[in-house]
């Protein structure tokens, strides 16, 4: 199963300035061409010394191991947040 996009990302009201929560849709496609669409919730979140973590929680478990997707799906948050995307 791959990645294709993450799309409706709706920013939480949080009161803390360097914790951000977000759900979106992961849209995946496996191998046989088919699509399926998995609701994730997802905090950014900034560290003492400046790095970012990220936290994936899925709304809809996934039919699939889930190594692969909370790393394909760090990538891709990481990758809009840089681009300053998450706002």
């Amino acid at each position: 199963m791959k990645l294709s996009s993450l799309s409706e990302i709706n920013k939480k009201q949080v009161a803390l300035h360097y914790r951000n929560e977000y759900t979106a849709k992961a849209l995946f496609q496996t191998i046989d061409g088919r699509t399926t669409e998995k609701m994730i919730e997802f905090i950014v979140e900034r560290t003492p010394t400046g790095k970012k973590h990220i936290q994936i929680r899925f709304v809809d478990a996934p039919d699939y191991p889930l190594l692969p997707l909370f790393k394909s799906l760090k990538e891709e948050i990481h990758s809009l947040d840089s681009k300053g995307l998450l706002l």
